[in-house]
């Protein structure tokens, strides 16, 4: 949510204007009115080819961001599956990580992820 201007101006106008455009799932436009939340998210991510995580200081204190987390799970490690893409928007340390989080301290160990630019005139 807090991080949401980036990824709807930033993110999504780069994936979904690309050539060949990408498919992407967001939650405002995405999940079934009236259906629980849980079982969006659980659906979509089952639905994906890959799962886009926009990590910040934001989403380490977002609970809905620790069930995405969780639910993707099973794909990353249990099918050793590449199915997540990690995107660090800023610098966190991973001692700022919150203990619920034991599983993003493990992909960020063991998964490349990328770094969004602190300088603006690397974004392009």
């Amino acid at each position: 949510k807090h991080d949401s201007y980036w990824v709807e101006n930033l993110l999504v106008q780069e994936l979904e204007h690309s050539d060949p455009p990408f498919r992407l799932c967001l939650h405002k436009r995405d999940f079934v009115p009236g259906k629980w939340i849980i079982d969006n998210i659980i659906d979509c991510i089952e639905k994906s080819r890959k799962t886009v995580f926009v990590l910040s200081q934001n989403f380490v204190k977002s609970e809905w961001c620790k069930y995405e987390l969780d639910f993707s799970h099973f794909r990353l490690f249990d099918e050793n599956n590449d199915t997540a893409i990690l995107v660090l928007l800023e610098p966190i340390e991973k001692k700022a990580i919150p203990q619920r989080f034991c599983k993003l301290r493990k992909i960020m160990n063991t998964r490349t992820y990328l770094e969004w630019p602190t300088e603006e005139a690397e974004h392009a």
